[in-house]
């Protein structure tokens, strides 16, 4: 293989269906020398390489071709056209399309630098469908195909590996989706002899250069053909170098935008589109590319970390931990205004964990390629903050219990808005993550999402971040003898699926059937809807012997909660329905036993063995549960057999699979109704923040369902409240009539009040 140095008028005898590798050359050597060096090591040596030297002024530049063909360094067919004087970029190109007849031609700037694979990708990429012209590489400058920050533009990529490291890592992790361009980039595309032949070659309206690869773009396209990114290719490009030594614009740039808008008046339009869809096939390759070159980036929605400390914030804070422990993802978190002393002491704890605040949110900032809600969404105006954050959405659901249960809600109408709320945030979440296969599987039985998008992380139970030890602190209200003889005791709010009066037989079985001495504390706060407190007041007032025996605790403290753990026979957790069912593990690292059924979830991550309740027959529980009770052997061996379990549920572990589950996001298409329904998502916020800010009041007078004033009486009260004269009349009109109307309404009362009473 040699230098072969040839006129404009001299073909290279090319061949049909192979390809030559053209590199325009004007001046810069320094910039040509890398990018001759990339070629000649990362092109397979039967490619022909040709240097379209237009006329440079810098000798250089052939010198060093001669000296490496002088040495014998070259092992590929150069050929070096020098043209007499400057044609310009496009008159250049044209010599060389015409030169290389009919081999197809790639096209590398000479201020590009390529890597290994790059000539296969992008001929693999071009020739993946027949009606394919063009094939770009993607490039830290490149417009529409730049990475690792996208539609910007870098003059170079991130130092912190080789070009040659990142280019290997975006060809590893390429799906090679091929997405649709509406134009070539030019820095480095290859270009199929058929587009040629069709069309013809740059336009020399374009000349010296500009605008000259849209106007050959748009021309294909309008004859039918397509034009593609090569997602597996990578390289560096020194951005217009090759045409501007001092970086300014070239004023020449404007006039030819001018003629690309008049030719074509659709394209500025159609690249905004393109460049700005979050949910097409080339955000999907670049947000891949992305990760690949500057690693993966997240954000966590942390508002919930407020001043008190639940499940919910610890959970949040040691997963943002985990996940910083990892140290192969960049973490983000949006904390509230009001962030808790304990949140804020474990994120001082993480400084390389970046803090947000709503506020900074709402004045904009760079979204990461996924944002995480790690618990479920409630409120349908939380979606267009997320989507502030995140290209793609990833949320933490813990069960369907309120989906299911209308109890848990106001009325009727809070529990359908809240059922297609959660259908809404699970049909935009590229990826729900599940703390069980239980919880997953239930979802994916209402068929709230497909299978594909359903991933199972168990939560880690060996918390790191927030250490729950405090000094034990004997609860207020609590019997000055509760300690002094065995109780059980069952924590939590009095949901109806936590099963309290379950508790309440459980006790009154153990008694009769075993006469076992002890008492029940049920320990927590009331709820508002689906409240067990009715029937356990019944279980109680039927049998007052049993309620002697029973302790009521309102809401208790941690120090409070490690004073009755530290007391306690054991822990009652007759739950019938969790996501994943912490409190065994919390029970378990207290050291003492717990008892529950084999329900739900819980099987997934305890053993059959430790489940000593029978659901949900009291008698047999008692008589399964009763050794476990007097017999310390027994109750240690159950804690060593959870601690057991808890020793594989390790944070490192979920912080894993949430890293799956994030690149999963990423790799797979974008929903559906992401695609369509994007620009919808401002306008659901803006629908929910004027329906509250309206009240129930108002809608009641307006509500399309069941409005109480027609469309006529709606116009007229609108127009008197409008005019002062008239507003200030009908304000003391309407207070007055409603004073009135209290005053009968309250004679009503008293007159049926009286009646009831005459029949009693």
């Amino acid at each position: 293989m040699s230098l072969h140095e040839i006129g404009p008028g001299v073909g290279l005898a090319g061949e049909r269906g192979r390809a030559v590798v053209v590199i325009p050359l004007y001046g810069a050597h320094d910039l040509f020398a890398r990018c001759l060096h990339s070629v000649l090591a990362h092109t397979p040596e039967d490619v022909a390489i040709l240097v379209a030297d237009d006329a440079s002024p810098d000798p250089a530049s052939l010198a060093l071709a001669r000296e490496l063909d002088a040495k014998g360094a070259l092992r590929h067919d150069v050929h070096w056209l020098r043209q007499p004087e400057n044609q310009g970029f496009v008159g250049n190109c044209n010599t060389a399309f015409a030169v290389t007849a009919p081999a197809d031609v790639v096209l590398v700037n000479s201020d590009v630098v390529v890597a290994e694979g790059w000539f296969d990708g992008l001929r693999d990429a071009a020739h993946s469908d027949s009606t394919i012209a063009t094939a770009t590489a993607l490039t830290n400058h490149g417009t529409i195909v730049s990475v690792p920050y996208r539609n910007r533009p870098r003059p170079m990529l991130p130092q912190d590996r080789t070009l040659d490291e990142l280019a290997a890592t975006v060809r590893e992790r390429s799906l090679r989706l091929r997405p649709r361009l509406p134009v070539a980039i030019g820095h480095c595309v290859y270009v199929r002899r058929a587009a040629l032949d069709l069309v013809g070659p740059f336009d020399l309206a374009f000349a010296p250069g500009y605008g000259e690869e849209v106007d050959f773009s748009q021309r294909c396209l309008l004859a039918g053909l397509q034009h593609v990114a090569a997602d597996d290719v990578l390289v560096l490009h020194q951005g217009g170098a090759s045409f501007s030594s001092d970086g300014e614009r070239n004023p020449i740039q404007d006039e030819h935008e001018q003629l690309v808008a008049a030719r074509y008046p659709y394209y500025h339009r159609a690249v905004a589109e393109v460049s700005e869809d979050r949910s097409s096939t080339l955000a999907r390759a670049l947000a891949i590319a992305n990760q690949a070159v500057r690693g993966r980036r997240v954000t966590v929605d942390a508002r919930s970390l407020g001043p008190f400390l639940t499940g919910t914030q610890i959970h949040t804070l040691e997963l943002i931990g985990a996940l910083a422990r990892t140290g192969e993802v960049r973490v983000r978190a949006v904390v509230p205004d009001d962030l808790g002393d304990y949140a804020r002491e474990a994120l001082d704890a993480l400084p390389r964990v970046e803090r947000l605040s709503v506020t900074d949110v709402e004045d904009g900032v760079e979204p990461d390629e996924v944002v995480h809600r790690p618990w479920q969404i409630n409120d349908p105006g939380d979606l267009p903050l997320l989507g502030k954050l995140g290209d793609r959405l990833v949320v933490t659901h813990q069960d369907l219990i309120a989906y299911r249960n209308p109890a848990y809600h106001a009325d009727a109408r809070a529990w359908l808005k809240y059922r297609a709320t959660t259908a809404e945030a699970l049909a935009w979440a590229s990826v729900v993550v599940f703390f069980s296969q239980h919880a997953a599987d239930d979802a994916l039985a209402e068929d709230l999402l497909p299978p594909s998008r359903a991933r199972t992380v168990l939560l880690g139970v060996d918390h790191q971040l927030v250490r729950l030890d405090p000094e034990p602190q004997r609860p207020a209200g609590v019997p000055d003898d509760l300690d002094a003889r065995p109780y059980l005791l069952c924590l939590g709010t009095d949901f109806r699926h936590k099963n309290r009066p379950f508790a309440l037989r459980f006790l009154a079985a153990l008694r009769e059937r075993h006469g076992w001495q002890g008492r029940l504390v049920l320990a927590g706060p009331t709820v508002a809807h689906g409240s067990s407190a009715g029937e356990e007041a019944e279980i109680l007032a039927a049998d007052p012997e049993l309620a002697r025996h029973v302790v009521h605790l309102a809401a208790v403290s941690e120090a409070e909660k490690a004073w009755l753990y530290g007391n306690a026979t054991a822990v009652v957790y007759p739950t019938t329905y969790e996501g994943f069912g912490l409190v065994p593990f919390e029970v378990a690292d207290a050291g003492v036993p717990c008892l529950f059924a084999r329900q739900a979830s819980i099987p997934e991550v305890l053993p059959g063995a430790t489940a000593a309740l029978v659901p949900w027959d009291a008698a047999a529980s008692a008589d399964a549960c009763i050794d476990v009770l007097e017999d310390p052997e027994r109750a240690k061996a159950l804690v060593a057999e959870v601690r057991e379990a808890a020793a594989r549920l390790t944070w490192d572990a979920t912080a894993a699979g949430l890293l799956e589950a994030y690149d999963d996001a990423v790799r797979l298409p974008a929903r559906d109704v992401a695609k369509h329904e994007g620009n919808e998502l401002g306008v659901d916020a803006r629908y929910w923040a004027l329906r509250e800010r309206i009240g129930g009041t108002g809608m009641s007078l307006v509500d399309p369902d069941e409005p109480l004033l027609d469309e006529p009486a709606q116009r007229a009260l609108a127009a008197l409240a409008r005019r002062p004269q008239t507003r200030g009349v009908l304000l003391r009109a309407l207070h007055a009539v409603h004073r009135v109307g209290d005053r009968a309404g309250d004679a009503a009362a008293a007159r049926t009040q009286r009646d009831d009473e005459d029949e009693l």
